[in-house]
């Protein structure tokens, strides 16, 4: 075999995954779900943000922020708005820079393909070096045995988070995740800075999946408060340290109480003690995200974009700044609840869904056709529309399942063995229906209404709607996926991905899943995710809604504009240089 270094380039300088949560990267940029526009309860604003240093008038900043589930892990979070607080304090081995390519972050990185004699690269190995001199907030280094530590946690039997590391093609990795292995063979630590990982083949996901992980200490997610130490198939350390995460961040964890996440400035930081000392994450309703900013319960937000909301933030005299969104809003539903295909696809050609997002974004938001977001290069150019809204068509998709119409009481009752359509919907908006697709489904139960049919909507706040989701308790649900840059579908759509809430199985999807990992070339990755797409669409698990834009919302009296980054994109936002970032 010959081996050949080669300057790592990413494939595209927009990419993003094609189906998410949560908001931000997780456990090596895979993808989560968070509710859109949900309301929360609202704590009453800080106090504290006025203490004078000889630096800046203010010490501390307080971010508005949707309700948490309080899993602040780098192993276990899955939602945005948890990953968000955990980011702040952990750290990866790379990063994404404004283009989406991969950057540096606690170490340096090499890749080499090794190519057999037939020219096809046989194996393509990846060397991590930790830069001199980082250490976690607790002031011990960060060690290859932590990056290994981390590595065997998400290839352990045993572990339930959202992260797809296990379907790497690393060498030894199935014999340690579904054997007696004890290590994982293509994992090895080269000395105490270094660790070099050999795959098999190509994944064009790879240096994500490796090297965007977050570096856990071992000596704090290894061992728990009782002295027990993790061991391969028990979860139970790792989680034991859910609500308290630790690593070498910008930030420490201080607490989160009251609805108020507090961090502080990490002193042991590799790029030095960030400038502004405290930033508290205050939980609020979306209805109040513009409205606590103006009181001073707030001095950073991020209210749904809209023209009204432009224009209300202009009227306050606040700084804004606009930026695409990494992640796309949707219906889902489950393939194992709704098992009759005819029936989904009816309830499809139920979904209005222009004029819905027209009425809350305007011209921030676009309505896309495929589950994808736009800003990914894998979305398919020129996808046309796969389900309008045609209620007669709807019909007939329900009569092909089976169901007829029957009197009851001069009104119809769309029935099949003597049963009524009934289906439930979840919608996380806190009660009062504040979602951008809240009006899909008001107009769909009207429509499901005429011919007999029931859309029962549940409105409830987002612990409760995460919970039904991640039990499966949801017939249809709305919410948003937050994508990572690689548009790997492997998580939300394959049989065995461990984010596949619709239930979805079928052999052509997860063979074109497959397909796109065997190759670098981004015109055949295209094509897979395409036909993937079509293939999900036909399935009507999922019916995109909307692309819509961030916006990011600034007290200026308070924080220092001129610290945030230069020319912000998806990947790289307000606090992608949180170390210089500060008050005045």
């Amino acid at each position: 075999m010959k081996k050949f270094a080669k300057k790592f380039v990413v494939l595209s300088l927009a990419t993003g995954l094609a189906a998410t949560s949560l908001v931000a990267c997780s456990n090596g940029n895979d993808s989560q779900t968070t509710p859109e526009g949900q309301n929360q309860s609202t704590e009453n604003k800080t106090d504290d943000k006025k203490e004078e240093t000889s630096k800046s008038k203010y010490t501390t900043t307080v971010v508005a922020s949707l309700e948490m589930n309080g899993i602040f892990s780098p192993f276990f979070a899955t939602t945005g708005y948890d990953m968000g607080v955990a980011e702040m304090v952990v750290a990866p081995l790379i990063k994404a820079d404004r283009n989406a390519q991969p950057q540096s972050e606690l170490a340096e990185f090499a890749i080499e393909e090794v190519k057999g004699d037939d020219g096809v690269v046989a194996e393509t190995v990846y060397t991590f070096t930790l830069k001199d001199g980082v250490t976690f907030s607790d002031g011990k280094p960060v060690t290859a045995d932590d990056i290994i530590f981390t590595y065997k946690v998400l290839a352990d039997p045993s572990y339930d988070g959202p992260s797809t590391f296990v379907t790497l093609p690393v060498l030894g990795l199935e014999e340690y995740a579904k054997g007696d292995a004890t290590e994982i063979s293509g994992v090895e630590k080269v000395d105490d800075r270094t660790v070099k990982v050999t795959l098999k083949g190509i994944d064009p996901a790879a240096i994500w999946k490796l090297g965007g992980v977050a570096v856990a200490p071992q000596h704090y997610y290894g061992v728990d408060d009782s002295g027990k130490e993790y061991a391969k198939g028990d979860m139970s350390v790792p989680k034991s340290r859910n609500a308290k995460p630790m690593g070498a961040g910008a930030y420490t964890f201080g607490s989160f109480e009251n609805n108020v996440v507090t961090l502080n400035a990490n002193e042991s930081y590799f790029k030095g003690t960030p400038a502004t000392p405290t930033i508290k994450y205050q939980v609020t309703a979306e209805s109040n995200k513009l409205e606590g900013l103006k009181l001073g319960e707030f001095d950073i937000s991020d209210p749904s974009a809209s023209v009204e909301m432009v224009k209300n933030v202009e009227d306050a005299g606040l700084e804004y700044r606009l930026v695409d969104n990494l992640g796309y809003g949707y219906i889902g539903m489950n393939a194992e609840r709704i098992t009759d295909v005819n029936v989904r696809k009816g309830l499809m050609h139920l979904m209005n869904r222009r004029p819905a997002v027209e009425s809350y974004y305007g011209e921030l938001a676009t309505v896309i056709e495929r589950p994808m977001s736009q800003v990914s290069w894998a979305y398919p150019e020129g996808a046309t529309e796969y389900y309008g809204f045609d209620p007669a068509k709807a019909l007939e998709y329900f009569t092909a399942a089976g169901y007829t119409q029957v009197d009851k009481n001069g009104k119809p009752s769309l029935e099949k063995d003597g049963k009524q359509l009934r289906i439930e919907v979840g919608i996380p908006g806190g009660g009062t229906m504040d979602h951008p697709t809240a009006p899909v489904l008001t107009q769909m139960k009207t429509e499901m209404e005429k011919i007999g049919a029931v859309l029962e909507i549940a409105d409830t706040d987002g612990t409760v709607f995460f919970d039904r989701l991640n039990q499966s308790d949801w017939d249809m649900w709305v919410a948003a996926w937050g994508a990572s840059v690689d548009p790997d579908m492997y998580q939300v759509y394959h049989s065995e991905g461990p984010s596949n809430h619709y239930k979805v199985k079928n052999a052509d999807l997860d063979q074109l899943i497959v397909d796109a990992r065997l190759t670098n070339d981004i015109e055949e990755r295209k094509e897979c995710y395409s036909k993937a797409l079509d293939i999900i669409m036909d399935e009507a698990v999922e019916m995109p809604v909307y692309q819509r834009k961030n916006m990011y919302v600034f007290n200026q009296e308070i924080v220092d504009m001129d610290s945030l980054p230069k020319d912000m994109t998806p990947y790289y936002t307000y606090f992608a240089e949180v170390e210089s970032f500060r008050l005045k």
